[in-house]
């Protein structure tokens, strides 16, 4: 199958004011047909992540679009400085006594750094709970609550893993289909491998939710596999959390803006409100997925109003191509046949209309086979709607 995808990215300014942009920029060594509607105001690089940075006044916009192959681990040496980067404390994935005292009680009697990062993986898998949205984010919440997304996962296996010396960064990118499917994971870096692909949150899903993927368009794999390799079937945007964002971030001050009206708080951080779009982790933002932004504070001068969701973020779409692409949009098309078949069986009785809604219940469950999306439950289906339709065609 192509390994190939489409992504297509809009940020527009709905906003009062100017609003300013900070973008995790694609690697054009690694993307094709790379297209922007303008060119940013600033570049700067952290360690592998590039930012680019922005200022669109009221109604503006940029959009970019690219072509991407599907993500794969990098096998490269880690740098000094890179080695440093992902071994620091933060805020979302703090290294301090008690997560210290932790990672090592997990680890007692592992040798490699491997096995250490193993069992930090089915601690986590085993000992919390994936709940979306989490009440707060960051590390230290996640522990107390032991409730949390994906983003908790990713943000408290790195913190463990750095507090045993085991460089480990957050991935933050989408699933490679459909339209704003976010999606964060980690990467372990062990010695003699290279980075490897960690993705606790799904591993618990697949060992205690398996229903909630059952008619996703992306493939799943046993829990374990979770440690050491991914589907297949998702993008990065950006490497790491809190990345420092360039040029400098000036933040909401209440002392400053007291005849402002407060603003809403997007969600929370270690149980303390934090303001998108107008606050920053000491400079950083929380995750770059892929943008982060600040606000005009024209836009706290009237009580009561409110930041449009695609503001915060912007929009994304991911398209697959070649033989994804086509049972990707089949199984759409198959899905609207039977539900219009079933509406219109309700009201007529008519045998080519059992014939045709017979034919599309075997695409769909083909269509989950041919792209490996739990084949032991749409193999058997396959098979079964397939001798329906034969029995309703000799009919």
């Amino acid at each position: 199958m192509n390994n190939k995808v489409q992504v297509n990215y809009e940020y527009m300014n709905r906003e009062r004011g100017l609003t300013r942009l900070w973008l995790a920029w694609p690697d054009r060594e690694k993307v094709t047909n790379f297209h922007a509607t303008r060119s940013p105001s600033q570049r700067s690089t952290i360690i592998d992540q590039e930012l680019a940075y922005f200022e669109l006044e009221a109604g503006e916009s940029v959009q970019l679009s690219y072509t991407s192959q599907r993500y794969s681990s990098d096998k490269s040496p880690l740098s000094y400085d890179a080695r440093s980067f992902y071994l620091m404390s933060s805020v979302l994935s703090p290294v301090n006594d008690e997560i210290r005292k932790l990672a090592q009680e997990i680890t007692t009697g592992s040798e490699t750094e491997s096995e250490k990062a193993k069992r930090l993986f089915e601690y986590l898998v085993e000992q919390f709970q994936y709940v979306y949205p989490p009440k707060s984010r960051g590390s230290s919440a996640f522990l107390i609550e032991k409730k949390g997304d994906c983003g908790e996962y990713s943000f408290l296996y790195a913190a463990l893993c750095r507090a045993l010396q085991i460089p480990c960064r957050t991935i933050v990118g989408t699933w490679a289909v459909g339209k704003m499917q976010a999606h964060v994971w980690n990467e372990v870096y062990i010695e003699e491998t290279g980075w490897i692909p960690v993705d606790c949150s799904m591993a618990y899903i697949q060992k205690k939710k398996k229903w909630q993927f059952l008619f996703s368009d992306v493939k799943t794999l046993p829990w374990r596999k979770y440690f050491g390799s991914t589907e297949g079937q998702r993008i990065v945007f950006s490497f790491d959390a809190e990345i420092p964002l360039k040029p400098e971030y000036t933040g909401f001050d209440e002392k400053e803006e007291a005849s402002h009206t407060k603003p809403a708080s997007f969600f929370k951080i270690e149980k303390s409100p934090f303001y998108w779009g107008y606050q920053s982790l000491k400079g950083a933002a929380p995750y770059l997925q892929p943008a982060y932004v600040k606000f005009d504070n024209k836009n706290l001068l009237e009580e009561g109003a409110k930041i449009d969701n695609r503001s915060y973020l912007g929009e994304w779409t991911v398209k697959e191509s070649g033989l994804r692409g086509f049972t990707f949009l089949l199984k759409r098309i198959c899905f609207a046949v039977i539900i219009i078949g079933v509406i219109l069986g309700l009201l007529v009785d008519n045998d080519y209309l059992t014939i045709i809604n017979n034919l599309a219940l075997v695409l769909v469950s083909g269509s989950f086979l041919i792209r490996g999306e739990r084949p032991l439950l749409f193999g058997p289906f396959t098979v079964v709607f397939l001798l329906g339709f034969l029995s309703a065609v000799s009919g």
